[in-house]
């Protein structure tokens, strides 16, 4: 599935600009990452469960990217990432987020 070479590119950008974000922030640093990661696990484990947890692990992937792009705003608003930077990451998030969406609530 292409959404798991783009949660895998997202993790590869977010730790990129962790590294950066570590310089003035650890902790954030660190959420950034474990947000990141937690988003590519829970989105790899909900595409290819077909039980009930399904849904429960695409929901889990969504709430988490959406905890990547907050971290990622954060950052850019304290200017520890240059905009651009963030603001391409945070795009390519949105895209992740919509195929999660649809993944888990389509009918």
């Amino acid at each position: 599935m292409r959404v798991l070479d783009s949660l895998e590119d997202m993790v590869r950008d977010v730790h990129q600009l962790a590294d950066q974000v570590a310089r003035h922030d650890r902790d954030l640093a660190g959420q950034m990452k474990s947000a990141s990661n937690s988003a590519a696990l829970n989105g790899s484990e909900g595409v290819w469960n077909k039980a009930g947890k399904r849904r429960s692990r695409l929901e889990d992937a969504l709430n988490s990217a959406r905890e990547t792009v907050m971290a990622l705003r954060i950052a850019r608003a304290c200017r520890y990432l240059p905009p651009a930077e963030a603001t391409r990451v945070m795009a390519s998030l949105d895209g992740i987020i919509a195929v999660l969406w649809v993944l888990a609530y389509r009918r």
